[in-house]
């Protein structure tokens, strides 16, 4: 069994954390497609149901960012536990004031306080993974990881929800997520038998420690451009839902075909993180990000946008487009590895760079659409979106380090 968890580029002393981070984010998944929609059906004005939701991104773009530190800091299995624990007391507070007994300021502090947990959870995993993993094997390991990831919040999360809902409803399944969150938090910390310890040092070198999210920039700039790359990746995650359900009214399309679509759009996204992965420690990993991650990105939102346009009414034609957009994404899976190889030490300050990308993805899609899409139109959106994937190909090339921009000679 190990042989071949090394061979498939799981990193077998930590295996069960991946099974973690899938369990986790199901928990996390279960609520966002439905929940907003339901908020307003209670009640709570539009406006207010978006400042809670922004509150949310604001809380995750934190704890994505201090994930990496926090990690080192604090050690693997105590960061865990420290994120299972934020979970379970916002969805507390959440669900029990601010849903049953209709308390606005419970809507808010409880979702602030669950939005710091799943970055602490799974961010800091990929910190774990660069201890661990073989450098000839990293891209793949955290193919594995994005698989887990993405298969927990965007697949079973989502599609596992309209199944509950019908059996158990609403309030119910906010409570089970945290029965979810738990059965994740047992794999990464009762059945994984690794762990990393805290980094040695008194109180003072600890806030030094912390200081590094800061520091390591201006030692390694490079990280800028890590960040922005970071950002573009995951844009349209967050910017379509905004505006492309109401585009595709004007072709015919109902609700359900556009989530069947993006279902299966980011269906097939976390089945060629894994091919992505290995690619990735085969051809080279900019080579991957740039060709596919973002010259194949630029293209795909592009054609995914016009679509209706040229075939219009015609779901398979936009499924299709749909299924090579998701390949494409997950072009950007050996950018942890670039990150992970970027800095001697101080890697969790580095990933902590990374994930704060992935945190300010959230707000950032909806930000250009609010900012572009009444100036410039859906179409403008779309080229702006366009226009960012062909510079993300461009610069992932000055952000390689040396040694990985050629394929490894290993895996």
């Amino acid at each position: 069994m190990d042989d071949l968890l090394s061979r498939i580029g799981i990193p077998k002393k930590i295996s069960w954390g991946f099974a973690g981070v899938f369990l986790f984010m199901v928990g996390v998944g279960l609520e966002l497609s439905w929940l907003s929609p339901y908020l307003v059906a209670q009640g709570v004005e539009v406006a207010v149901v978006a400042a809670v939701f922004s509150t949310y991104g604001i809380s995750v773009s934190l704890a994505s960012w201090l994930s990496g530190v926090f990690f080192e800091i604090v050690g693997a299995k105590r960061t865990m536990l420290v994120a299972f624990a934020l979970f379970t007391a916002g969805t507390a507070l959440f669900v029990a004031v601010g849903v049953q007994q209709h308390a606005v300021w419970a809507l808010f502090a409880g979702y602030a306080i669950k939005g710091f947990s799943y970055p602490l959870f799974s961010y800091s995993f990929l910190v774990w993974i660069a201890y661990r993993a073989e450098r000839d094997r990293m891209s793949a390991a955290y193919g594995w990881f994005w698989f887990a990831f993405s298969g927990g919040i965007s697949v079973v999360g989502a599609y596992g929800s309209d199944l509950l809902l019908t059996v158990i409803g609403e309030v119910p399944v906010l409570w089970c997520t945290i029965a979810w969150a738990a059965l994740g938090t047992v794999a990464i910390v009762v059945l994984n038998r690794d762990d990393v310890p805290p980094v040695k040092g008194d109180g003072a070198k600890r806030w030094r420690d912390l200081a590094t999210l800061f520091t390591i920039v201006r030692t390694e700039p490079r990280l800028l451009l890590v960040l922005g790359i970071r950002i573009v990746n995951t844009l349209p995650q967050f910017a379509l839902p905004v505006f492309v359900p109401i585009y595709l009214q004007q072709y015919g399309f109902s609700t359900s075909e556009w989530l069947s679509i993006w279902g299966t759009m980011w269906l097939s996204n976390i089945v060629f993180n894994l091919i992505a992965g290995h690619l990735g420690d085969r051809m080279g990993w900019k080579r991957t990000i740039s060709y596919f991650g973002g010259f194949g990105c630029a293209v795909s939102v592009i054609a995914f946008f016009y679509a209706p346009q040229v075939f219009g009414h015609d779901y398979w034609a936009l499924l299709v487009v749909g299924l090579l957009f998701g390949m494409c994404i997950a072009g950007y899976v050996p950018l942890d590895a670039i990150v992970a190889n970027l800095v001697r030490s101080n890697k969790g300050a580095a990933l902590s760079i990374l994930n704060l990308g992935a945190g300010l993805s959230t707000l950032a899609g909806p930000l250009i659409v609010a900012l572009f899409a009444q100036v410039i139109g859906y179409a403008g959106v779309a080229w702006i979106l366009s226009l960012l994937y062909v510079a993300a190909g461009f610069a992932v090339w000055h952000v390689t380090p040396r040694q990985a921009q050629v394929a490894p000679l290993s895996g």
